[in-house]
């Protein structure tokens, strides 16, 4: 219990400290342990780049269960040569013989699978037989992809495989001084028959072997302290130091975030809760994640874990989770200035553009996660683009009016609240949908014009006058005198200077011409007003006040009589020829 605790202490001292050590010279970790040969050399774990590369997660699945299938079918397969009790007749019986041993944690088994013979003096005399096998099953579940279907069958191995009569090949592994065969050596039992084993010049190189691909300084210290079961793929001390990663991840990632959240509070421009949000939130946790993918090597990850961790499933969520709060940060910044420029309407198309842009992001982020999990994605977006064309084909009349209605609200030739003309249909605009505008006609029905067409046409917005025009004609009788019509004339000029609701500059009355029946004056204004009811007002009293000058001037108005002769009409129809 005592040395489970002090592996346990000992376990977070070095996980606090493992930058020093990976960072630091190797004097420094000769000092450390001056007393541990394999220490002095094993002070890390190799990194990610260093070791082949992984599988995919949907290659490994398909690979696994039909290796699991092969390997069973070979394992009951009956087995050709001489009689062995550890089933060592064959390259490939022996090797299958092996992982079962390895399988059911026999390791004392799995050494008379290995040739100890004439092994190098320099090789170190605290690594006995177990111990050798667990550093190759340790190297092989790192860097090691074997077939067991193409290892031999045959007592005698493969014949044309180049190596010596005696030897097979298991696999070939990629080191950083170059490829290295793993083989199987036929040896003799002892009773003058041969038998398969490991080769002694692949049990020679584990010790270098476990160097580039074992776990490493921290892994060792810890693999001897916690029990050795296998939980989801993974060692006990793994799993205890992948959650102890997490943990440091995610204290250093609040660290910073509430550093990022203070100097921003200090900004007026930002919303505080807004801001607070999204770094508590999506950039706390794509903290926490890149810390635990730089120091992921730190557990010494075997295929199956790098295949998982390839797939970047945490870190395309953390960054999906990072971009969507950008965009919404983004829209309500937005949002914020528009309504303070008195862009009110256009924060409407801010929702559906951001759920545009959104499912884009999310789209992107599917794509990726199935690429990295082995999908071919040109097949994807192929499907995709097929898929989007007869979408757009069948949405061809709802995109128009969308991009219509952006156009609106990019040119707001109108707002909500405006009483325009478009066409022959003159109302207030009620609202600016996505799909169509909508009119309040003064007879109160409601028109709905598509924004395709109501942004492709004429509108005369009535509301943006700065003024309004009030033309008419004044119809002066012909029994009235030159003298009166210019006094009717004076007393309007003086009536357009004087009245203050009146814009004198471009306003003017004149006498056009002598009509037909009357004396035209053409009354030419401008009402200082945008709004109609009050034009309608100052119109109202214009009106009266020009008749009291008329009146006063002692003129009047005309307008055109007709006469109709019904004695004439009734003899025309008395004469007209019968039918």
């Amino acid at each position: 219990m005592k040395s489970l605790q002090s592996g346990v202490i000992s376990f977070f001292i070095t996980l606090v400290l493992s930058g020093v050590l990976y960072a630091a010279e190797p004097d420094v970790i000769k000092k450390e342990a001056a007393t541990d040969t394999q220490a002095k050399q094993q002070t890390a774990a190799p990194a990610l780049e260093d070791l082949p590369p992984a599988p995919t997660l949907k290659d490994l699945a398909a690979k696994q269960h039909a290796e699991e299938a092969a390997f069973k079918k070979l394992a009951e397969a009956p087995v050709s040569g001489p009689y062995d009790e550890y089933n060592r007749s064959t390259p490939r019986s022996s090797l299958i013989a092996l992982a079962l041993a390895v399988r059911e944690g026999d390791y004392e088994r799995a050494v008379n699978y290995l040739d100890l013979r004439n092994l190098p003096f320099s090789l170190d005399p605290a690594l006995d037989g177990p111990e050798l096998v667990k550093k190759l099953v340790i190297v092989a579940k790192r860097a090691m992809t074997i077939d067991f279907e193409d290892i031999s069958d045959d007592p005698l191995g493969h014949r044309e495989d180049g190596l010596p009569r005696y030897r097979d090949r298991i696999t070939t592994m990629k080191t950083k001084t170059g490829p290295v065969d793993i083989l199987m050596q036929h040896v003799p039992r002892g009773d003058g028959v041969s038998i398969w084993k490991i080769s002694n010049a692949t049990v020679a190189i584990i010790p270098q072997l476990d160097k580039e691909f074992g776990y490493g300084f921290i892994g060792n210290k810890l693999s001897h302290v916690f029990p050795h079961y296998i939980i989801f793929g993974f060692e006990v001390w793994q799993l205890i130091m992948m959650i102890g990663l997490l943990l440091t991840g995610y204290l250093i990632a609040l660290l910073i975030t509430y550093v990022i959240v203070k100097i921003l509070q200090r900004n007026q421009r930002f919303n505080k809760q807004r801001v607070q949000k999204f770094v508590v939130g999506p950039l706390r946790l794509l903290i926490t994640i890149l810390f635990f993918r730089a120091t992921f090597n730190l557990i010494a990850p075997s295929l199956v874990a790098r295949a998982v961790f390839e797939a970047k499933t945490f870190l395309i969520i953390a960054v999906l989770w990072v971009l969507l709060g950008v965009v919404d940060l983004i829209i309500y910044r937005l949002a914020d200035r528009m309504s303070r420029n008195g862009q009110k309407d256009a924060v409407v198309l801010l929702k559906p553009a951001a759920t545009g842009v959104k499912l884009v992001v999310v789209l992107i982020a599917i794509i990726s996660w199935m690429d990295n999990l082995g999908y071919q994605v040109t097949t994807i977006l192929a499907g995709l683009g097929v898929g989007g064309i007869a979408i757009a084909l069948a949405s061809q009349k709802s995109l128009e009016n969308l991009i219509g209605s952006i156009t609106i609200y990019a040119s707001q030739p109108v707002h909500v609240g405006d009483f325009c003309k478009f066409g022959k249909t003159m109302g207030t605009v009620e609202e600016i949908g996505l799909r169509s505008t909508q009119l309040r006609t003064p007879a109160r029905t409601v028109v709905h014009i598509p924004n395709a067409l109501f942004a492709s046409g004429e509108i005369e917005n009535l509301t943006q006058r700065d003024k309004i025009l009030y033309r008419t004609r004044l119809r002066l009788s012909y029994n009235n005198t030159p003298s009166q019509v210019k006094q009717v004339l004076v007393n309007i000029r003086e009536l357009i200077d004087t009245n203050e609701f009146i814009d004198e500059e471009s306003s003017r009355v004149s006498f056009l011409e002598f009509g037909e029946y009357a004396q035209e004056l053409e009354f030419f204004v401008y009402i200082k007003t945008k709004d109609f009811v009050v034009y309608l007002e100052h119109r109202e009293d214009i009106n009266l006040k020009i008749n009291d000058i008329i009146e006063s001037a002692g003129a009047s108005l005309t307008v055109p009589v007709k006469t109709i002769n019904l004695n004439q009409a009734s003899e025309l129809s008395a004469t007209s020829p019968s039918t």
